[in-house]
């Protein structure tokens, strides 16, 4: 099963890694309001391709190899910090007052004397790479900070702005930019900083709200802190942060790309991918194909040689090797393909195993179901598993054969080698090499079973 690492994901640099200094923390900046977003939902627990948005820039920054981290939080997004538990250090900035005052809400001692990597949490298109870029320009320099920045005309964002000499002179937020400034310069801000801490720690209480927002600005600390080390990313939209859902989905769009890039890299054949999405938490198996349309969600393992789609939704679950599934199939959570299974169209399971080589062709509903080895459903299958209270199971053994439009009303059981006719209604069980047919299933013939 292959599925890409965050950190992994468009570029592969960790075989030679060369260790990072031992005192060094993160801090993630995840305080805002995310009022452009317009959710109950914090902002950055919205979720891209299966995982919130912060999981992503944690994970990049965790593959990048900084072990502790800090997340400042705002205290009314509660489910931010859940979210967090028992993963990082949560620090609560209790007024929304700018990015530098959400960094003085951690104790200085936790700050001094170590390397402090600063990122914000709505930059989840960031790679583990860029991180790992900076981290490691900032030990080989003698600089007190290191920020990264890329070039990009169509971007409206903070602005690094450079001296005569080419060293950076500050950095503009988008809402201080001149026209002027907006116009001539394009090196963008990242967001991504690393610090002496202990510089940081004295150069943080320096700042000042002296500003249109009011606001205390982390950028504003490079008006004393100097020189600077900057590192020019090469993927301008690694300095895509999200402010509202139109955002949310360009990010979404250049995940996406990346994770079914990474499967194509490692066996998988998709056949169109501008029509194909695929969680970050899905795994596929070598050549494996997928068709268009086909959307695979959340828990969701696809074995090796499969063939999946087009038109076929499958959400946390399991597909064995050499199974195929679609066009227009649906499976739901909770369901087991086998090995060598066939799961046709307009096909729908939920909470329901299919054993080795079995046969769902088309048109059929099985909904906690243990369908056996080597068995064959006919079209229009239902099994009602609802009984108004309770969802009930329906068990089908190895090699029976359900006839057309066949209705199995839960619980029960067919035995196995039993047959139905078209059209029965099975209330009650069927034993082992039986016959039934009509409505409700009547038993018309016996015979032995193969063992």
């Amino acid at each position: 099963m292959l599925r890409p690492a965050a950190g992994e994901l468009g570029r592969n640099c960790w075989h030679n890694r060369p260790e990072l200094s031992q005192i060094l923390t993160a801090v993630i900046l995840a305080a805002g309001l995310g009022t452009r977003m317009r959710s109950r939902t914090p902002k950055v627990l919205h979720p891209i391709c299966g995982r919130p948005m912060i999981d992503w820039v944690l994970e990049a920054v965790n593959e990048a190899g900084v072990k502790h981290v800090t997340v400042i939080a705002n205290p009314h997004h509660a489910d931010v910090a859940a979210h967090l538990d028992g993963r990082v250090e949560v620090v609560y900035q209790r007024d929304p007052k700018g990015t530098a005052h959400a960094l003085r809400q951690v104790p200085a001692g936790n700050l001094r004397g170590r390397d402090v990597l600063v990122v914000n949490a709505d930059s989840p298109v960031l790679t583990a790479a860029s991180v790992l870029k900076v981290l490691q320009a900032h030990q080989e320099s003698d600089a007190p900070a290191t920020i990264a920045s890329v070039e990009d005309p169509s971007r409206d964002d903070g602005r690094i702005v450079r001296g005569k000499d080419g060293s950076l002179e500050k950095i503009v937020e988008r809402k201080e930019a001149t026209p002027e400034q907006r116009a001539k310069v394009h090196e963008i801000n990242v967001g991504l900083y690393c610090f002496d801490g202990s510089r940081l720690a004295d150069e943080l209480e320096k700042v000042t709200d002296d500003n249109s927002s009011g606001e205390f600005y982390l950028t504003d600390i490079f008006r004393h802190l100097r020189p600077v080390s900057v590192v020019k990313l090469d993927d301008a939209a690694e300095a895509m942060g999200i402010n509202d859902r139109v955002d949310l989905a360009k990010a979404t769009e250049v995940l996406r790309r990346r994770l079914l890039e990474q499967h194509m890299r490692e066996g998988v054949t998709v056949v169109d991918p501008e029509s194909t999405f695929i969680d970050s938490t899905v795994t596929i198996g070598q050549d494996t194909v997928i068709e268009p349309f086909t959307v695979l969600k959340g828990d969701t393992h696809i074995g090796a040689e499969c063939h999946i789609g087009p038109h076929v939704y499958i959400e946390d679950a399991r597909i064995g090797d050499r199974s195929d599934c679609g066009p227009f199939a649906k499976l739901r959570p909770g369901t087991e393909v086998a090995e060598d299974v066939h799961i046709g169209s307009f096909a729908e399971l939920v909470r329901t195993k299919v054993g080795p080589r079995s046969r769902v062709p088309h048109v059929s509903y099985l909904g906690d179901t243990d369908l056996g080895a080597d068995a064959n459903i006919g079209a229009g299958t239902i099994t009602a598993n609802f009984d108004g209270v309770n969802k009930n199971r329906t068990e089908i053994g190895d090699g029976s054969f359900v006839g057309v439009d066949t209705m199995l009303v839960a619980p029960v059981k067919l035995g196995k080698q039993s047959r139905t006719g078209a059209g029965s209604v099975v209330t009650k069980d069927i034993p082992d090499g039986a016959t039934a047919v009509g409505v409700p299933a009547r038993v018309v013939r016996r015979k032995p079973v193969d063992r």
